[in-house]
């Protein structure tokens, strides 16, 4: 699962199929140095996505099958502490990772 991927994937099932069974999973998602008005657009955007997948309520159809909560959180001292204590029953860990983009060379660009 790692071929190409561009975020730092680890955990115990890093380079594991992911299961195909459907069952229900939490997702935890740390952030630092953020604005309450920052966590929101982000809870969002995981909303939109979820919608967009289907894990949403549907129509007529009333099941909630997604939540999302945005409450304030103390930052893990680093990385080894977030996996050792908030993330330790994680079967995966995705750390975002940027990935440099050329520049839009269609908006009238120039490296002058």
């Amino acid at each position: 699962m790692t071929g190409g991927f561009p975020h730092v994937h680890l955990g115990p099932n890093a380079e594991a199929e992911p299961a195909s069974l459907p069952r229900s999973y939490r997702l935890t998602v740390l952030l630092e140095r953020v604005t309450e008005w920052e966590a929101l657009a982000v809870a969002r955007e995981v909303a939109d996505v979820l919608a967009a997948e289907g894990i949403a309520i549907r129509g007529e159809d009333e099941t909630v099958r997604s939540v999302i909560g945005v409450e304030p959180h103390p930052w893990p001292v680093g990385l080894s502490a977030a996996t050792a204590e908030e993330l330790a029953g994680a079967e995966h860990i995705l750390v975002p990772k940027s990935v440099p983009q050329t520049p839009d060379l269609g908006q009238d660009y120039s490296p002058n």
